[in-house]
């Protein structure tokens, strides 16, 4: 009688398979939920008083919205969240005395945020003479600063965008 023996290879090619999948029944489900983003184009406009001169900006801002939900903790739930990507490239200025263009930096700043139906996101763009956001050889100097405040409303259910405004303003800086 002759007895068939497995090859080694097969037989730690199965003992592999078993202990992957318990090591992935013992896991269970990922700490970190995430949901496809959804992307709104927001109008923004508004003007940044200064020197030289005042800027006046328009545009529309790319507003990226991902729902994550943290399925590690069970009680109590931690509350949903959106991470919210930023986009300014579609928006500029123009100088008010000068006519001038100017370029808006600031593309894909990211923002950490709790869910709810309403929400208001401020953030600080650097913004700068010329077709494209750069230091010139004048350097930091010819660097100004505005702030951009979206008065956004979301799904709460999915996280996605379903209305939201923007307004440019020059910072107020504590004294």
């Amino acid at each position: 009688m002759k007895i068939r023996r497995l090859p080694v290879g097969a037989v730690v090619l199965s003992l592999f398979a078993v202990v992957l999948s318990g090591l992935l029944w013992w896991a269970g489900t990922p700490a970190r939920a995430a949901f496809a983003p959804t992307v709104a184009l927001i109008p923004v406009s508004g003007t940044v008083s200064g020197q030289p001169e005042s800027v006046r900006f328009s545009g529309q801002a790319r507003v990226s919205s991902e729902l994550v939900l943290d399925t590690s903790r069970t009680r109590p739930p931690h509350p949903p969240s959106v991470i919210l990507i930023i986009d300014l490239s579609g928006v500029s200025g123009t100088g008010s005395s000068s006519d001038a263009r100017y370029a808006v930096g600031g593309d894909g700043t990211p923002v950490f945020r709790q869910l709810a139906s309403a929400d208001t996101v401020e953030i600080t763009f650097p913004f700068s003479r010329g077709t494209t956001m750069s230091v010139s050889s004048t350097g930091m100097s010819s660097v100004r600063s505005g702030v951009v405040t979206f008065a956004l409303s979301f799904d709460t259910n999915t996280g996605a965008i379903t209305n939201g405004t923007a307004t440019v303003a020059a910072p107020s800086f504590p004294n």
